[in-house]
C-alpha cells in the first residue's frame, strides 16, 4: 500500500498523465512512480503468496483490497484517456439527443468533451456494447460539463466494479489468497481507479456468472457481460462443455431470456447499429499485443492477425477437451490466450485472467494472468 501511495504521489508530478509511460518530471517524483509501482508489484507478489500460505484472513484480505484499489483515485488521470471518450459518448445521448452508433464525437465540436477526446476516436462511433452505452451515461450525466468531476465519475465507478467482483470472489471462494490475487494487484488499481475503464463492470459480471453457474441470475449475467464487449461471448462455450450442457432450465431462461431483452431495447434506443459494436469492439493495434510482436518479426499484419488467430482457436480446443474431460472450464486460461493472441492488448485487459482465476481458484492459471500482468504492467507504465 505505502510504494502505491508512493506511485501515485509521483504521478501526481507527471504533465501529462494520461499518456505511457508516465515519466514525472524531475527528482524524486521520477524515483517515486517507477520504483513505486516496481516496489508494488513485489510486494503484490510477496502479499499473495502469504496469503496462499494461509497469513492472512479473509476480512484481511477484502480489507487491504479495499484501500489498495482505493489509493489510485487519489492520483491525476492514469495511463489512458478512454474516459474522455466515454464521456463524449455520453454526452451525444445524453445532451445532444443522438444515436451514439450513428454520430461521432467529431460530430461536436463544441461539445466540451471534443477537444479531450484523441484524435483516433473523433471520428469513430461507440465501440462497445449496448450495455455499456446505457450504464457508461449515468457518470456522463453526472459529470454535466466538466471533465474533472465527469473523469472522477468514471473511475468511481471502476472502483466500484472492481470491488463488486473482489466480494463476489470472497463470497464464493472464502479464500484469502483468491481475494489477494484479484484485489491486490497494482495493475488493476492503476487502470481502474486510476485509469476508469469498461472493463470493471464486464469482468464484475463474468465473476458472477461463474460464481452462479446454476442459478438464473448467473445465465443473466453472461448476456449483459456480452453486451459490454464480446469476451464473455467467447468464453461461455466453455463453461456449457465442462457443465456437459447441463444447466438447469432457469439458467438457460436467465441467458436467453436476458438476452433477448437486451437485444429488443437496444433495437429500440439504437436502430441495429450496435450489433457490430457488440459483435467486434475496438479494433485498433497496440505495440504490446502478440500480433505486433509476429509482424516484428516480418510477417505482413494480416498474416500475423491470421497466425494469432490460429493459435488461439489450437489453444480454446485444447481447453474444450480439458473442460469435457475435467468438469474445468478453465476460463482465465481462455483470457490469457485471447489477450496474448489478439491484435488489440490493452494493459487493463490484465485484469480478465486475474479476476477469473480467483474466482476459479485455478492456480495454474494465476501464474499465466500475474506473468501477464507484470509484462502489460512494466512494457506501458514504467519509463525504464
Amino acid at each position: 500500500m505505502v510504494a502505491l501511495a508512493l506511485a501515485v504521489v509521483g504521478a501526481r508530478h507527471a504533465s501529462p498523465s494520461q499518456v505511457s509511460p508516465v515519466s514525472p518530471a524531475g527528482e524524486p517524483w521520477h524515483a517515486f512512480w517507477t520504483w513505486g509501482v516496481v516496489a508494488a508489484f513485489a510486494l503484490y507478489l510477496a502479499g499473495a503468496w502469504l496469503a496462499r500460505g494461509g497469513a492472512y484472513t479473509l476480512r484481511t484480505a477484502v480489507a487491504v483490497a479495499v484501500v489498495v484499489q482505493v489509493i489510485a483515485l487519489a492520483a491525476p488521470l492514469l495511463l489512458s484517456n478512454d474516459v474522455n471518450l466515454y464521456w463524449s459518448e455520453a454526452r451525444i445521448m445524453v445532451v445532444h439527443h443522438a444515436n451514439p452508433y450513428v454520430a461521432t464525437p467529431g460530430s461536436y465540436p463544441s461539445d466540451p468533451a471534443h477537444g479531450r477526446v484523441s484524435q483516433i476516436w473523433l471520428t469513430e462511433t461507440e465501440p462497445y456494447g449496448p450495455a455499456w452505452a446505457v450504464v457508461g451515461a449515468v457518470p456522463g450525466a453526472i459529470g454535466g460539463s466538466s471533465a474533472h468531476r465527469a473523469e472522477l465519475a468514471y473511475r468511481v465507478l471502476a472502483v466500484l466494479g472492481i470491488l463488486a467482483a473482489v466480494l463476489v470472489v470472497a463470497r464464493r471462494t472464502r479464500n484469502p489468497a483468491a481475494v489477494a490475487l484479484l484485489g491486490w494487484s497494482p495493475l488493476v488499481a492503476l487502470h481502474y481507479a486510476g485509469g476508469g475503464h469498461n472493463d470493471a463492470w464486464m469482468t464484475a459480471l463474468l465473476v458472477f456468472a461463474v460464481a452462479a453457474p446454476a442459478a438464473a441470475a448467473g445465465g443473466a449475467a453472461w448476456a449483459i457481460a456480452a453486451a459490454f464487449k464480446p469476451v464473455a461471448a467467447i468464453l461461455v462455450p466453455l463453461q456449457l462443455v465442462a457443465r456437459r450442457f447441463h444447466e438447469p432450465r432457469r439458467w438457460w431462461v436467465g441467458l436467453a431470456g436476458t438476452a433477448l431483452v437486451v437485444v429488443v431495447a437496444s433495437t429500440a434506443a439504437f436502430g441495429t447499429h450496435w450489433v457490430s459494436a457488440a459483435s467486434a469492439g475496438a479494433h485498433q493495434t497496440s505495440p504490446i499485443g502478440g500480433v505486433h510482436w509476429l509482424t516484428q518479426l516480418g510477417l505482413r499484419h494480416r498474416y500475423a492477425v491470421a497466425l494469432g488467430g490460429l493459435v488461439f482457436v489450437a489453444v480454446y480446443a485444447v481447453l474444450v477437451r480439458s473442460a469435457w474431460r475435467t468438469g474445468r472450464a478453465r476460463l482465465s486460461l481462455a483470457a490469457t490466450a485471447l489477450c496474448l493472441t489478439s491484435s488489440l492488448l490493452r494493459p487493463w485487459y490484465g485484469l480478465w485472467p486475474l479476476a477469473l482465476a480467483a474466482v476459479e481458484e485455478d492456480e495454474l492459471a494465476a501464474l499465466a494472468a500475474v506473468a501477464l500482468s507484470a509484462y502489460v504492467l512494466f512494457a506501458d507504465a514504467v519509463p525504464f
